[in-house]
């Protein structure tokens, strides 16, 4: 009894670290920020709040999908100002949906995920269209990956790990007010009225790790507080 005790102890484990090691990576016939589709709400342009939705984010535009009769739709994002998905806040910034990750006051810490096109041009994409000509092209999505509008999402589940994985270019910004810039040293040190000795005191203080969201989330206070 106290084998199959122990084995069962050691499975769980296992299992445990299974789904702690399991990293989700968007592919050619899922092209999502998300493993899946996810109950949310959205806030229109006109002021409008959408609940009870289901929703996810396209890494390839950047646009925001749901789901309607059970198929898979494109929003028009002139309509969309910013989308709750889960637990996280998306805003839309010039056509795209970007996570907030902090907010202070005014301010906040944002992030972009997109199809790194670079990456992407070692080699074609899938459905007879390679990444230069989507470049060029300017196409949309839903052109590019195996989503296509209208489709019917047990059809699109179906082959959600059959494709290639997406390289993604993940980017951090700044929107300060109505600017909005990248959340690299540069950028900051750049900025209109900022006391660069302080600045720089306060970044080896902190010990701010660029590439880090925890780090760019007190680098956002301090913008805040020191009324950049």
């Amino acid at each position: 009894m106290k084998r199959i005790s122990l084995l069962l102890s050691v499975l769980v484990l296992c299992l445990q670290a299974a789904a702690q090691n399991y990293d989700y990576k968007p592919r050619e016939t899922w092209p999502y920020l998300l493993e899946e589709f996810t109950s949310g709400g959205v806030h229109t342009s006109g002021g409008e709040d959408l609940n009870d939705g289901w929703y996810n984010v396209s890494v390839i535009d950047g646009k925001l999908h749901y789901i309607k009769d059970g198929r898979i739709m494109e929003a028009d994002m002139r309509l969309i100002q910013y989308a709750r998905i889960g637990r996280a806040l998306y805003v839309n910034r010039f056509g795209k949906m970007e996570e907030v990750l902090a907010e202070e006051g005014p301010n906040a810490l944002l992030k972009s995920a997109i199809v790194d096109l670079d990456e992407l041009a070692k080699a074609d994409i899938g459905y007879g269209v390679s990444s230069a000509t989507a470049s060029t092209q300017n196409l949309s999505g839903m052109e590019i990956s195996g989503i296509s509008q209208n489709m019917e999402l047990e059809t699109a589940i179906a082959g959600a790990k059959v494709g290639r994985v997406l390289p993604l270019r993940v980017s951090y910004y700044f929107l300060l007010g109505a600017r909005q810039i990248d959340a690299t040293k540069s950028a900051v040190l750049a900025l209109p009225g900022i006391d660069k000795a302080d600045a720089k005191a306060y970044f080896k203080q902190e010990k701010i790790k660029w590439s880090k969201p925890e780090s760019l989330a007190k680098v956002l206070k301090y913008l805040t507080d020191n009324n950049l």
